[in-house]
């Protein structure tokens, strides 16, 4: 059983709007606490994989089969070995969805009112820009054929090369561009390419009515906070991405620290919002875990130099010679720290899980990184890990 412990923040120093300062290590074990990282091996559900989306608010979707794609990665962190079969279960069952949240994320489709707002106003796809404007007859013709034939996906319209509309490019960025204006839903994954259905086949008629934008940023807001139990006031925007940074978050910050919802505080150098719960709660210490490049706990880069002096770069599209620390690579959390990185690559024709470097920041601990390679082999389904 893991350790657990209670937040020495005294009750007397909360108040509805200031909390005086935020002790840096209790801050940083409240929030490794608050990701729920599993403590042994154990079998994923779809329930606790609908839980842990939700309670993330969300998890970033990456294509990159190094060692795992990104989301399935940081859910195995939290909940374990996950089925092949899990996600898109639940994608088809109507109960997680796909949207632009801090990057192409999962959610769980009961928040999709918080998003709704945003999709059904987009104009331009925030990579091709004004495609559906360029592409009228190309979106017409593919939402008249999903409604009469089912769910599609762009190569159901040709491949590269084929003469007239249906080339690769023009399709591919109309359905996309359907998909970000919340015309179309992914129905499911294969491999990693969408089919896309309508979203009224997928989600109930109030999962399709946006909230309004004052209530969706106020979600936003709260829901960072709670997943993460303490963030700097000038990150919070980033979790959801949310456009005009910290101004345009203001009013529901306010709102929230009036109410007693949040609390503002200072920790180190930096101004940052509470979840009261957190600070009052028990603090259960991690086990040891090698955490996705995407994981939520490190994905902004900032944030987690700021709080865990720990500089997290990606060094995936940086050529070979230039690489300082591999192309993969996991940072290793022990207790409520980031001890290291690890260049990590998983051998699936061998069945093992290659550590090909470990690059430790100070002290070694190499019992917590053979503790954490295991359970991330376990997850896998991989019987071995090899140190390179």
């Amino acid at each position: 059983m893991p350790q657990a412990r209670r937040c020495s923040t005294s009750a007397a120093a909360i108040s509805a709007t200031n909390v005086e300062r935020l002790d840096p290590a209790e801050a940083r074990a409240i929030i490794v606490s608050r990701q729920g990282f599993a403590t042994r091996n154990r079998g994923a559900t779809a329930e606790s994989v609908l839980a842990t989306i939700g309670r993330l608010g969300c998890v970033q979707l990456d294509s990159v089969m190094t060692v795992a794609r990104a989301h399935r990665l940081t859910l195995a962190a939290r909940v374990g070995r996950v089925p092949a079969t899990t996600l898109n279960g639940l994608r088809r069952s109507g109960q997680i969805a796909e949207v632009w949240a801090h990057e192409a994320c999962l959610i769980d489709a009961n928040d999709l009112p918080y998003f709704r707002g945003g999709m059904l106003s987009e104009t331009q796809h925030r990579w091709w820009g004004p495609v559906l404007n360029e592409h009228p007859q190309i979106a017409k013709e593919v939402l008249r054929r999903i409604e009469a034939e089912g769910p599609l996906m762009p190569g159901d319209f040709g491949g590269a090369g084929t003469p007239g509309w249906w080339e690769w490019s023009p399709a591919k960025q109309v359905f996309e561009a359907l998909f970000s204006s919340g015309q179309l839903a992914v129905r499911e994954r294969r491999g990693f390419a969408r089919v896309y259905d309508l979203p009224e086949r997928l989600y109930t008629a109030q999962q399709l009515v946006p909230v309004d934008d004052a209530a969706a940023l106020r979600w936003r807001v709260l829901r960072a906070i709670t997943a993460r139990g303490i963030v700097t006031e000038a990150r919070l925007p980033d979790y959801f991405r949310v456009p005009g940074r910290t101004k345009t978050l203001a009013v529901p910050v306010a709102e929230l620290i009036e109410e007693g919802a949040i609390i503002r505080g200072q920790l180190g150098d930096y101004a940052a919002l509470a979840d009261p719960a957190a600070l009052n709660g028990l603090i259960a210490s991690s086990t040891d875990v090698l955490l996705c490049p995407f994981d939520n706990m490190v994905w902004d880069r900032e944030e987690t130099e700021r709080l865990f002096g720990f500089r997290h770069r990606l060094e995936l599209y940086v050529p070979k010679p230039k690489r300082q620390y591999g192309y993969y690579v996991l940072p290793l959390l022990v207790g409520s720290r980031i001890v290291g990185r690890a260049d990590v690559k998983a051998d699936r024709k061998a069945g093992t899980l290659v550590i090909l470097a470990m690059h430790w920041e100070g002290r070694t601990a190499m019992q917590a990184l053979s503790r954490a390679a295991a359970r991330l082999a376990w997850t896998l389904g991989l019987p071995s890990v090899t140190f390179a």
